[in-house]
């Protein structure tokens, strides 16, 4: 059964199947109808600001893959390679991504940062939500205030991958959990734990969230941060693929190994480890 989060005359209840995350290794939560409003809005003036010239979309990033906020073009080599374009933006990055926008003056700058101010806002209660679900049905104690303690962590990450064979290589992401906000097309497939690659069901009505390595980490390996992968399809070859993901870390002592490539490890290698084997993973912030 699921589990409800009680509604007032503003809010819409929110049903999730918190069991899922320790059976299934994800959650399917359908969106309040305001919040999909705004993953709509968010989507669409992503697209809009695609289309801005390459100089004025360079504006926004310095381009540094790791420490960097704003917009970065990936035109990566090799077997892994990337070739996408994204915008990666946390909380407490807005301010200076308003300033740009309102030097730059173009309306397709200005509605998207709007619609990713607004999103930041909407989707937090969701999150939230899940935090204490996930606190109380499997007694992680004082995660929820983890979770919202971290607000300005909250990665906000939006992708226009080209159209090409090569988009989402399979992975597992190294913190703490993950909604997909949104796509817009197919090709998204998780990892079940026999080992099979499952389509999964993101859209604009409704999200996944599933564990990262730091929540794994976290719950001492109840829960398996989730592998998956995103193929092409006929329709993304010909016109591209855009998506919209939400990175939850919480700001906790130990975080993942930065010297420990997870694309270069076993896809569901986590799933079976002993728990003692995987914290070897972990370093202390």
């Amino acid at each position: 059964m699921g589990n409800t989060v009680p509604s007032s005359p503003e809010t819409e209840e929110i049903v999730m199947d918190i069991e899922t995350v320790r059976s299934h290794g994800f959650v399917t939560v359908e969106y309040p109808s305001q919040l999909r409003t705004s993953v709509v809005a968010a989507m669409e003036s992503w697209k809009k600001f695609c289309e801005l010239p390459d100089h004025e979309k360079s504006k926004f990033s310095g381009g540094d893959r790791r420490t960097d906020f704003g917009y970065m073009l990936r035109n990566d080599k090799g077997p892994n390679a990337d070739h996408k374009e994204q915008f990666h933006v946390l909380r407490l990055n807005i301010e200076e991504m308003k300033r740009i926008s309102d030097e730059i003056r173009d309306s397709r700058a200005t509605l998207f940062i709007d619609a990713i101010d607004s999103l930041i806002t909407e989707i937090s209660p969701l999150i939230q939500n899940f935090a204490q679900k996930v606190e109380q049905y499997y007694g992680l104690a004082g995660f929820e205030k983890e979770v919202m303690n971290s607000q300005d962590h909250w990665v906000f990450r939006y992708l226009h991958y080209f159209g090409s064979e090569t988009l989402a290589h399979e992975h597992a992401d190294r913190g703490g959990f993950t909604l997909h906000t949104n796509e817009s097309d197919e090709g998204g497939q998780y990892l079940d734990f026999s080992g099979n690659w499952i389509p999964w069901p993101v859209n604009e009505k409704q999200t996944i969230i599933f564990p990262g390595m730091g929540l794994q980490h976290r719950s001492d390996s109840e829960l398996k941060a989730l592998w998956h992968r995103v193929k092409p399809t006929p329709a993304s070859l010909l016109q591209g693929r855009y998506a919209m993901v939400t990175f939850i870390d919480f700001q906790i002592d130990w975080k993942w190994d930065p010297a420990q490539r997870i694309q270069d490890m076993s896809p569901g290698f986590n799933y079976d480890l002993l728990n003692e084997e995987f914290k070897k993973f972990f370093v202390r912030r």
